[in-house]
């Protein structure tokens, strides 16, 4: 070993995370081949404390890992141990870990206790790390630089704080600015089947892929309230009219086949969904064809490992003839707000509020409606790591705030101020994050209704 350049032990810090790994002897003759031949290599040894104490198990082994094969590759190549005559970014299997030369000498009394560590922060100094010393607090890197990665600064970014909350809504807040000032250099955004689980939420990210849905409608009553499902049906209006003694239908049965396409690209999609719709109502006749066809855009405008906002814009275009009751016959925009949020590792919240806007249909019918969605999402067994058995649980709500419905007895009543609310469970099995199905249902908790039981059945592919 080379004279001046003693090897620490490792610290209480280090020896626990490497008994993680099982590599605390070779992480041992590692660090004292690499301090016996340079003195720079003692910022690796700082690296690996910060990783350690910041309970980063996998990164702290992938660096001894590198470290070992240096030191196994260097004993192999000289018997006698330590070279003093070969340069440090010579050695084998430099391509791994690549060490620039030393461009002039550093005193040797620069390593005893310290270890230097260039920050690479554009608007941070570089700093020293004592040895052995508590670890900076989160948030903040060495030598005082507040960094955005636990402790590890990011070239060309702007210098950021520690947020602590002492609080459940302090630390979620805390998180939010992190995401909004410091976002976490090793987030990978990608789409996750738990976060898109729901039958009747729509997805926070926008992804390419085509969905094959079946609704099941069962036991509607006023199809045409707000002119949503039906346009106005009491024979005055452009759908169904209803069979006497009747003023309008009692009940009504519905089957509805769709297929969606969506293509993404970056945080942005555009989407098509054309439905096929049979209805059996109780009190006009059959129909079948081609219901409202509708187009949309889906941008993700904030994304973050805890949460995802979108927003998403659609509409309905007329297509389906309305005396057959195959839609409502007018136009209506559909802006929405996404959410989901990550609760747990095995946990996700999705969450949707929509406004709908109807353009164009009977004026003393149509009505806006506020409608919401809510799901929690969990994966209840995994028959592979990559082939989740995800149960769902979803509340649905419409809220009418205008229109009119024909009431089979009393003919037309006003629709606003009323609100339709479901529930139902929901499991879906998704594989490789390339292909899920599953059954979704929702059961009507108010005495007015769409459907009172909906099935949901859902075959869905991304490429």
């Amino acid at each position: 070993m080379a004279a001046g350049h003693a090897a620490h032990p490792p610290t209480e810090i280090e020896r626990s995370c490497l008994l993680s790994c099982g590599l605390e002897k070779e992480y041992t003759n590692g660090i004292e081949a690499l301090l016996s031949i340079h003195m720079r290599h003692a910022r690796h040894r700082a690296a690996l404390i910060l990783l350690c104490g910041r309970r980063h198990i996998v990164m702290a082994c992938a660096l001894v890992a590198i470290l070992c094969a240096q030191t196994a590759a260097l004993n192999a190549q000289t018997p006698e141990g330590l070279p003093t005559a070969v340069p440090s970014w010579q050695l084998p299997g430099a391509d791994s870990f690549p060490l620039e030369p030393p461009l002039q000498p550093e005193p040797e009394t620069s390593i005893v206790g310290q270890a230097t560590w260039s920050s690479g922060c554009a608007s941070c100094e570089a700093g020293t790390y004592e040895l052995g010393a508590a670890l900076p607090p989160l948030g903040m890197g060495f030598g005082g630089c507040s960094t955005c990665c636990d402790g590890l600064c990011v070239p060309g970014r702007k210098e950021c704080y520690a947020c602590n909350g002492h609080t459940r809504i302090g630390r979620f807040a805390c998180e939010i600015y992190r995401a909004l000032c410091c976002p976490d250099p090793c987030y990978d955004p990608k789409w996750k089947p738990l976060a898109d689980s729901a039958f009747f939420v729509e997805a926070v990210r926008p992804v390419t892929q085509q969905r094959l849905r079946w609704d099941a409608g069962l036991g509607m009553v006023y199809p045409d309230r707000a002119e949503y499902f039906w346009a106005r049906a009491d024979g005055s209006g452009r759908g169904p009219s209803p069979r006497t003694p009747w003023r309008g239908v009692r009940s009504l049965d519905y089957n509805e086949l769709s297929l969606y396409t969506e293509t993404s690209s970056g945080k942005f999609s555009a989407f098509i969904n054309q439905p096929y719709r049979s209805v059996d109502p109780s009190d006009a006749s059959h129909g079948a064809g081609f219901a409202a066809m509708d187009i949309g855009t889906k941008t993700l405008v904030f994304d973050c490992e805890l949460l995802q906002i979108a927003f998403q814009f659609r509409t309905y275009m007329p297509m389906g003839n309305t005396t057959k009751g195959l839609g409502n016959g007018h136009v209506c925009l559909e802006p929405s707000l996404i959410v989901g949020l990550c609760l747990a590792p095995d946990t996700y919240f999705q969450g949707q509020i929509a406004e709908w806007i109807p353009l164009g249909g009977d004026s003393n019918y149509e009505g806006a409606i506020l409608h919401y969605h809510l799901s929690v999402n969990r994966v209840w067994f995994r028959m592979l790591p990559d082939v989740p058995l995800i149960f769902t649980y979803e509340l649905n709500g419409w809220s009418f705030q205008d229109g009119a419905y024909t009431d089979p007895v009393f003919g037309t009543q006003a629709a606003s101020g009323q609100t339709y609310l479901s529930f139902g469970p929901g499991l879906r099995m998704s594989v490789c994050n390339k292909v899920d199905f599953g059954v979704g249902t929702a059961f009507a908790i108010t005495q007015d209704h769409f459907a009172e039981q909906l099935i949901r059945s859902e075959f869905r592919w991304r490429f």
